[in-house]
């Protein structure tokens, strides 16, 4: 947690311009507000596709020192009742790394979370956890603590994907090195659907300490995408392929050839359709911030030139905090925070099969820390999208409107 705090402070000078005064976080006209069961007090939403053709979203629901991991169920016309997952004090309501409650073709729900780590009563770093029901919720396996390492340190940030009918894979940050080494690691393990774990793996090495990550299906296994690191600081975007339980050397998707001391807490995202993948990012090379997106055609062996989305205009710049989804025509939708005179916008943009921009559109208006890290997911034929920050405390859900 300190490691997280300090490095942050590494890309100050690209926020510092940004207005902190409050605004309203209400949708605009873009948007159709789809009411949610959350709770006041709820932070850290997730936003998970369902192979029943639901979504799932998750949060962290707080009322005085009491936390718990709840999630409900949207089939496109109703929400089912909250349910709850498990109440602990020191479950960790990050924005940047909600909580995850997956459904498996099997029917199947696997639920993962972080909890804070203390030492001497300070906060010095979280676990991984994740848990397993057979039967819709009604009961849940012991929880597991998903990585080997037991050292009070960061492992956080992770992600999911359904890789078998019966089975998920998860990947996340993990700082067993951090004090040798000074770097984090991207690692990986299955979950079976009664809770067991699978082995543990390394996809790389040498990571961006404290950048969410993006983890997909695939029509040939799965695909993740990270923020890299190496020792001359140079922080780009990667992708690593899953194929056959396999990892495949990891790639960068562009040579954004972004150095900075310090992490910028804004990781990729990621959405695939048949052979089609979309990644989207936030990159600060040249002392210039711009979102960006790339497409690729062989489920990301290779992607094209990226598209720039975002950059700055006077006082306007992009904050980042991506999320992406790809439509059935190739279309993808990308969606990011966007800071402007007036305040923080959560803006998406729809970016043709060929590359074109096809007309920015407003979803939501806020401030960086109460609409937090969107996340969007497709049901049927409409775009759902969350959000919500620490500073906020409600978790928002809405349709973005056909155009």
């Amino acid at each position: 947690m300190l490691k997280r705090t300090f490095l942050f402070f590494g890309v100050i000078g690209l926020t510092a311009s940004l207005s902190w005064r409050s605004y309203s976080a209400e949708p605009s006209e873009h948007t159709r507000e789809l009411r949610n069961p959350s709770a006041p007090g709820s932070l850290a939403p997730g936003l998970f596709a369902s192979p029943d053709g639901a979504l799932i979203l998750t949060w962290i629901e707080t009322a005085g020192t009491s936390k718990a991991l709840k999630y409900a169920s949207w089939d496109g016309n109703a929400w089912t009742k909250p349910a709850t997952v498990l109440s602990q004090p020191d479950l960790q309501p990050d924005s940047a790394a909600p909580p995850i409650v997956l459904k498996l073709k099997n029917g199947s729900l696997i639920a993962v979370w972080s909890e804070i780590v203390r030492s001497r009563g300070k906060e010095e770093g979280n676990f991984l956890f994740a848990s397993a029901s057979s039967n819709s919720g009604k009961n849940w396996s012991t929880p597991v603590r998903i990585h080997s390492d037991q050292g009070i340190s960061e492992h956080s940030y992770s992600s999911i994907a359904a890789t078998g009918a019966g089975q998920a894979t998860l990947i996340w940050l993990d700082s067993r090195d951090y004090d040798t080494k000074h770097r984090y690691r991207l690692m990986s393990v299955t979950i079976e659907s009664d809770g067991k774990l699978g082995e543990e793996k390394t996809i790389d090495q040498d990571t961006c300490t404290c950048c969410p990550t993006a983890f997909v299906k695939t029509t040939t296994g799965a695909l993740a995408a990270y923020r890299g690191h190496n020792p001359e600081e140079i922080r780009d975007i990667k992708v690593a392929r899953l194929k056959d339980g396999t990892w495949q050397t990891p790639h960068t998707v562009h040579d954004d050839v972004w150095k900075i001391n310090g992490c910028p807490v804004n990781g990729p995202a990621l959405a695939s359709n048949g052979n089609r993948v979309a990644v989207a990012w936030f990159t600060g090379s040249n002392e210039k911030p711009e979102v960006r997106l790339a497409m690729s055609n062989d489920l990301g062996a290779t992607f094209e030139a990226p598209v720039t989305l975002d950059t700055p205009t006077g006082d306007d710049r992009p904050i980042g905090h991506v999320a992406v989804s790809l439509l059935d025509d190739g279309t993808a939708i990308a969606i990011w925070l966007h800071h402007q005179a007036s305040g923080t916008e959560i803006v998406g943009e729809r970016i043709s099969n060929s590359g074109q921009r096809q007309g920015r559109f407003t979803i939501a208006s806020g401030t960086e820390t109460g609409l937090g890290y969107p996340r969007v997911e497709r049901l049927a034929n409409k775009l759902v999208i969350s959000w919500s920050g620490k500073t906020g405390k409600v978790v928002r859900t809405a349709i973005i409107a056909s155009r």
